[in-house]
Order: structure tokens, then sequence, then C-alpha cells
């Protein structure tokens, strides 16, 4: 009995450890540093990524998010197919289907994990270029990945 108790405590450690750190995300091809072409599209990058911070954020920590400009046009599918091949076996929350008319496009993924499952958003951005009409989307994009630490 004591056997099963120290095991059933040493995998509760591993996994307690394991939930605590961010899963490390590598960009889709093509992402660099962003470079903002007007302050609005600055603005709404920045908040966009504040609420995945916040929505990402629990009693174990901040989420890691990151920023990354994309060139104009870049297709949905290939960021999300991206992202999911490093999320092997977890869970898509939701349905992260493409809608060419919308400006925010968002996936997430769960850990499949019963204890303390941590979770991965990934949000591409299509905005208009300076001057034309919102439902221009042939401006700047942008894709936003945070990751959180288990719950």
């Amino acid at each position: 009995m004591l056997v099963l108790v120290i095991a059933l405590a040493a995998i509760s450690l591993l996994r307690w450890r394991a939930a605590g750190v961010a899963h490390s995300i590598v960009p889709p091809a093509g992402a660099a540093a962003p470079s903002f072409r007007s302050p609005e599209s600055e603005r709404e990058v920045a908040d966009r990524a504040a609420l995945i911070a916040l929505r990402l954020r629990n009693d174990r920590g901040r989420a890691t998010v990151r920023s990354y400009a994309m060139p104009p046009g870049s297709p949905w599918l290939q960021a999300r197919k991206s992202v999911a091949t490093q999320l092997d076996r977890w869970e898509e929350v939701g349905d992260c289907a493409d809608n060419l008319e919308a400006t925010i496009v968002e996936c997430t993924w769960r850990e499949p994990t019963r204890w303390w499952p941590r979770e991965v958003a990934l949000t591409m951005m299509r905005l208009p270029s300076a001057g034309e009409a919102r439902s221009n989307r042939t401006g700047a994009t942008f894709v936003i990945i945070g990751s959180g630490m288990g719950a």
C-alpha cells in the first residue's frame, strides 16, 4: 500500500512540475517581429494580446504571449496547421474554421490530461490597409500565440 501511495505521489509531482511550464510554440513560417504601419494596428494587436494573456492567466502564473507579423494574405490554415502539429494529441477546443470575412480568427488547444491541463491559443488578425474600409483585409496580418500554464 505504501508503494502505491509513493508511486501516485511521484506521478502527481511530475505532472505538477510539467503543468507549471508554458508549452513553447515555434511561430509559423514567414512570421517575423511585428512592424506596425500605423499606431491603430499596434494598439489593436496589443489589446488582443492582452486579452489572450488575461484569458490564459491562472493561479500558477502569467501566460506567455508573443505577436508576429505575417506576410499579407497569409492563410489561416497554414498557421493553424503549424501550431497544431506542435501540439500532438492535444484537444482542439471549439470551432477553428476560417472565416474570410472576419478580422479575427481564433483557435485554442487544451492538453489532454485530467490534472492541471495547459492551454495554447492562436489568433490571426487581418487588419485593413490605412485609409481602406474595414471590410478590406489586404493590409497587415498578425499572429498572436499564447501559452498558459496548467491550472
